[in-house]
């Protein structure tokens, strides 16, 4: 018998002729064309890939580990495009390792029924580096090589949202708009969790961008808010309602989300002293707490201290960044040195009128307009500089994953003041 060569493998030695055959399926019926915006040229590129049908869902499986492909997928955030006989726009979302050796199971059991007993154990000796086939046992210890993608469709109602993945399970949701507001999703050991909600009308983009990222029937098991502002915290309870989660959040933000008036008065920001207060009081003292209390978070408030453990996320810690509000918090990955900033940080210059009009990219402090101290945002600045992060997710503006992002960290805690924040380089999304 000749020796096994899997359809997958033979495509891609045969580009371009490969991908012809699978766009105008004349491949098997499990061969598809995958396309996916290069990182380094942005150019479109395209590979011949097989699809693995599992418990009701389809999945694309790296076998060749972290390839060119993979690395494309991600710095596209997902957003990919298949063709057999047409064309169908997807989100591939990357599966955790403990999901992965089912889908590495039914990769083999696909290749065993299209090929027979003999071409899958060649498959798994090739592919795998296995003698006959494998336990699920051993699919598990290999988990870790073979990134798995399931693939779902765009995200209905998503608008301009898009959904990239910043650092491993950290995904960045673009809420656009003037301000450029961010939220993210990161992995929990057992799910996902929300960091920052957006502004109240967001719930349904966020809602829609979670189960485009996340499949169908999974939601994040809690929400944490690095501050209580409306851009921030706006659909915090809409969505902790429909999610039946709890928020988390600093104990000196939580008069805030609980509509306390007179701490909003102590800890007004000059944007507002200048605007909100005086509408606020103009309302009267009945209906200004009505509209509070619409607004509350209620019993889904839970604290959250800086220095203890974040639930459900084990390598993390909540860092105490105040200033810009008395109780802002960032997070940070120890371990590859991720962290989201909230506002402590921003990737946008909102504190010029041309930067905020023309959504001018820069990293600055908080904008100062909206920041409660100055002085405790700048030496959160400073604090934030100590950690040398490597990957930045910002609150507004595009996240930072290049090799210089901790000397550009670097630059804005030596700037002279959160009011005037010094220019930096330009601070687009740095892809390979």
């Amino acid at each position: 018998m000749a020796s096994y060569r899997p359809p997958a493998r033979w495509y891609r030695r045969l580009n371009p002729i490969g991908v012809p055959l699978t766009t105008w399926g004349l491949a098997p019926r499990d061969a598809v064309t995958l396309e996916v915006r290069g990182r380094r040229s942005g150019r479109p590129r395209r590979i011949p890939i097989l699809v693995t049908r599992h418990e009701g869902a389809d999945y694309l499986v790296a076998l060749a580990g972290e390839s060119q492909w993979v690395r494309n997928v991600r710095a596209a955030g997902g957003a990919a495009v298949l063709r057999r006989r047409g064309t169908r726009k997807v989100r591939l979302v990357e599966l955790p390792v403990p999901e992965r050796a089912p889908v590495l199971a039914a990769y083999l059991e696909a290749g065993r029924r299209r090929s027979g007993e003999a071409a899958a154990r060649e498959q798994a000796r090739w592919y795998f580096g296995l003698e006959g086939l494998p336990t699920p046992e051993r699919l598990a210890d290999l988990a870790p090589r073979y990134p798995v993608f399931r693939i779902a469709d765009a995200a209905p109602g998503a608008g301009d949202l898009r959904v990239r993945e910043i650092a491993p399970g950290v995904l960045c949701v673009g809420l656009g708009g003037r301000t450029q507001t961010n939220v993210y999703l990161v992995r929990t050991a057992t799910g996902w969790l929300l960091v920052d909600a957006g502004w109240a009308g967001d719930a349904d983009r966020i809602d829609a961008a979670t189960k485009g990222a996340l499949g169908p029937g999974r939601q994040p098991e809690a929400i944490l808010l690095t501050h209580v502002h409306p851009d921030h915290s706006g659909a915090a309870r809409e969505l902790a309602g429909r999610w039946t989660c709890p928020v988390y959040l600093h104990p000196a933000e939580l008069p805030i989300a609980n509509g306390e008036f007179d701490v909003m008065r102590r800890t007004a920001s000059p944007l507002d002293r200048w605007a909100v207060l005086p509408v606020m009081r103009a309302m009267g003292r009945h209906r200004r707490e009505a509209v509070l209390a619409r607004n509350a978070l209620g019993e889904a408030a839970r604290t959250l201290y800086p220095g203890a453990p974040v639930p459900g996320l084990p390598g993390w810690e909540v860092v105490a960044t105040p200033g810009h509000t008395p109780g802002h918090v960032s997070l940070f990955r120890t371990a590859d040195r991720v962290l989201i900033s909230g506002d402590a940080l921003v990737n946008l210059r909102l504190n010029s009128v041309r930067g905020l009009l023309l959504q001018q990219p820069g990293l600055t402090g908080p904008p100062w307009y909206s920041t409660w101290n100055p002085a405790a945002a700048g030496a959160s600045i400073q604090h934030l500089a100590a950690l040398h992060p490597r990957v930045l997710g910002p609150g507004h503006g595009h996240p930072l994953t290049g090799p210089d992002t901790p000397h550009r960290v670097d630059d804005v805690a030596g700037a002279p003041s959160a009011h005037a924040p010094r220019r930096t380089p330009d601070s687009e999304e740095r892809l390979l």
